[in-house]
């Protein structure tokens, strides 16, 4: 009885009215969620059922996903799809984002269909990805609070193993003002989308075209984008569309080509592949009026003299790309687009937008797409996900709070330091102690503070155990927030000695981890660490030294606790270098490869708190000047060069990699050419006050230095500052010597001078 119950209830508005002229008629309800939840026998029968039920009526579009097929990049498959209803089922792995992306796949009417254990066993039992070495998850609040606010849903229908109880469908009608697509233009879906476009033209018409266009998902960015296009391809014009992928504009170029008349129009669209000498012939036959083209955001149109060929540059979800990559797009061309999507699975873009818009030209026009498109307005499966997991933006200034809090905030910008840290109170503790509009604002906060921030960076920070908060609050009003990674101790005391070697990679501890790569000291990683992973201060409160004050606070409460260090890792600049080291933390690393989204590179900053790590900072601190330095190896601090033999015998025996003792080799390279073919007597009775080092360590030092002038092309090709391959490349051939890439160079390098340690 109840699957037929069920069956009635999620074919309901494809029933009435089912044929109209030959087709489908569009149903005025909004969309619905349904849970099944249970054992898996009890899931298995009820989604039979339910395929069983849809295959009855052929114009069902049906899309049944998993979890482990969502993972990673494979989430990027349902961009740009659509179906009535959708499965998503959650028993093997859970992710608000997965929820949230196949949510956006359903159209009006349509249904979104969770499966799930059963919940009491759900919340105890979740696996998740993100667990730190040495932490368990006994109980998942976020998943708790996920289901809460599932059972506290008026329109979320529920079918359990002991009950069924599915709203009635007349809750779901459409009001009258929620319609949207009766708009008289055809060519437009909304009123908004044909304004923005005639602004877009308009713009572009005075040869000043420099917008920005957002828009939370489903509102039709694409479709405007597409129209755009066409009607600039139409008057023969040449355009430039870039985005972080090519499949990213499949939506895009789709909208395009269903455009009207598309199917006579003589254009080409072009992607990124060769064409073959045929299909070449063929295209310079028919030339085509106008065209447009996908390229990479590192292709040289974009930025060299053949981009005078193109008419203007369309950037993509520009969320997804590095900063200086958007602020380089718009250097090299007079005119361009902006697109990027705000409150999507794929991460909030408020974060983009917040470091994105102090950049831009003062005349460039923002427009805001705001009307839903795939589904109606006041759609409640969208305002159960936005609201649950956080994305919320109805109701809410651009700092995520509400409008009565706006005089509290504006007499706070009033106060001088002293005056606003006086009023301010200090807590840490863990989520389990956060309450609902405490977590509100933590969340908007960071999502306004960092590039990009995900509804699964959210699960990650309220189900970590190894996670604490911090806030700095007036009242019940947060102005700054930090979070807290406890790192390293007893942890890691299994694993330290594969960490320092460089042969073991535990999950989490990031910070720890590094500083005992660093150092090659197994000790660093049994120290205890409290890593600030992220810090946020209200935008209109910033610049007031709350940064500062919550950094004492952490440190003082780190003191009380017996904390061995504080940690940070950050995307460099100079201005954060110059936060950090202003608030006693002595920055030991900067990494070497630039952060995919921010386009920064991570600095380790750290702390002391006992003398062990106090050390241990002066160590790392002398490791890196010795890079810069022009003393000779002679004169360096014994400490450094023990690092250095510690991390070559690493590479040779296969734990390091190239790129981790590049600069030792560096070093190596200029003492080599700095001391005569036969190492004197001299240097080595530098250190003839310290037997132990003479007798070893040294003796390696000028092994390898005898080595490396031996292999005089090594001089050379180490003597490259930085891993720039064409370089390297370069000197070998000059050298005449040939190696299979980097893994070839890796290993001939390995062989050379692994007998220094035999």
């Amino acid at each position: 009885m109840a699957l037929i119950q069920l069956r009635e209830w999620l074919l309901a508005p494809y029933r009435e009215d089912s044929c109209k002229n030959g087709s489908q008629a569009t149903p005025l309800l909004h969309r619905r969620m349904l849970v099944i939840s249970g054992g898996n026998d009890f899931c298995e029968a009820a989604i039979s059922s339910l395929k069983s039920s849809t295959d009855e009526l052929s114009s069902l579009s049906i899309s049944n996903l998993t979890g482990n097929a969502l993972k990673g990049k494979m989430r990027k498959q349902v961009l740009g799809v659509e179906c009535d209803i959708a499965l998503l089922d959650c028993r093997v792995s859970f992710k608000p984002g997965d929820i949230m992306a196949v949510a956006g796949i359903v159209k009006r009417s349509g249904c979104l269909i969770l499966i799930c254990p059963e919940f009491n066993a759900w919340v105890d039992n979740i696996a998740v990805p993100f667990l730190s070495e040495g932490f368990t998850l006994n109980h998942s609040r976020y998943l708790s609070r996920f289901i809460e606010n599932l059972r506290k849903n008026p329109y979320v229908g529920f079918h359990t193993e002991t009950e069924t109880v599915l709203p009635n469908v007349s809750i779901y009608s459409v009001e009258q003002g929620s319609i949207h697509n009766e708009h008289a233009n055809t060519r437009f879906r909304s009123v908004e989308q044909e304004d923005a476009y005639y602004q877009l033209h308009q713009a572009y018409m005075r040869n000043h075209l420099n917008a920005l266009i957002t828009a939370p998902r489903g509102r039709g960015k694409s479709s405007l984008l597409g129209l755009f296009i066409d009607s600039l391809v139409k008057e023969g014009k040449h355009i430039l569309l870039t985005s972080e992928r090519s499949e990213n504009v499949t939506n895009v170029l789709s909208r395009f080509a269903e455009s009207e008349e598309a199917d006579n129009l003589n254009v080409k669209l072009y992607t990124s592949q060769v064409a073959s000498m045929e299909t070449q012939r063929a295209e310079q036959q028919t030339a085509p009026k106008g065209l447009v083209k996908w390229v990479p955001p590192d292709s040289e149109l974009l930025f060299g003299k053949e981009n005078t060929k193109y008419d203007l540059v369309i950037v993509d979800e520009a969320a997804s790309m590095p900063l200086p990559v958007i602020n380089r797009i718009m250097a090299y061309n007079p005119q361009w687009v902006l697109s990027t999507t705000l409150l999507g699975y794929e991460g909030s873009g408020r974060g983009f937008i917040h470091k994105l818009i102090p950049n831009l030209p003062n005349e460039t026009l923002h427009l805001t797409l705001t009307t839903p498109l795939r589904w109606f307005e006041n759609d409640p499966v969208e305002a159960f996900l936005n609201n649950t997991c956080l994305f919320e933006n109805d109701c809410m200034n651009d700092a995520g709070w509400n409008v009565n809090s706006q005089n509290s905030i504006a007499f706070l910008t009033s106060l001088n330091t002293s005056e606003l840290i006086t009023a301010c109170e200090f807590d840490i503790c863990s989520f389990e102690n956060v309450d609902e509009n405490m977590l509100r604002q933590i969340m908007s906060l960071l999502s306004l503070a960092h590039y990009q921030t995900t509804p699964d960076d959210f699960m990650r920070l309220m189900d970590s155990p190894d996670v604490l908060v911090v806030t700095f609050k007036v009242k019940d009003l947060v102005l700054a927030t930090a979070i807290i990674n406890i790192e390293g101790g007893d942890c890691l005391s299994d694993v330290a000695l594969g960490i320092a070697e460089g042969k073991r990679r535990p999950k989490g501890h990031l910070g720890a981890q590094r500083l005992t790569l660093l150092s090659a000291d197994f000790n660093a990683a049994t120290q205890s660490y409290w890593r600030i992973n992220r810090i946020a201060v209200h935008p209109k409160l910033q610049d007031k030294g709350i940064g500062s004050q919550l950094i004492k606070k952490i440190v003082k409460k780190a003191r009380k606790r017996t904390i061995d260090a504080i940690l940070t890792s950050y995307g460099t600049t100079n201005k954060l270098d110059g936060f950090w080291s202003n608030n006693g933390f002595y920055i030991v690393d900067y990494g070497r490869k630039p952060n995919k989204a921010s386009g920064e590179t991570s600095a380790l900053a750290v702390l002391p708190l006992n003398v062990y790590t106090d050390e241990l900072v002066e160590k790392v601190v002398a490791l890196k000047a010795s890079f810069i330095s022009a003393l000779s190896l002679h004169e360096l601090p014994i400490s450094v060069l023990e690092i250095y033999i510690s991390k070559l015998n690493h590479f040779t025996q296969g734990t390091r990699t190239l790129d981790e003792i590049w600069p030792i080799l560096n070093k190596l390279a200029s003492e080599a050419k700095r001391r005569p073919k036969a190492i004197s007597d001299r240097h080595e009775n530098k250190r003839s006050n310290d037997a132990e080092l003479l007798n070893t360590d040294l003796y390696v030092l000028n092994k390898l230095i005898k080595i490396v002038d031996t292999n005089s092309y090594l001089i050379s090709l180490c003597d490259v500052s930085d891993m720039n391959m064409a370089l390297i490349k370069e000197v070998l051939e000059d050298n005449g010597v040939k190696v299979n890439g980097l893994k070839g160079l890796t290993a001939a390098i390995r062989a050379i001078l692994r007998p220094a340690f035999e």
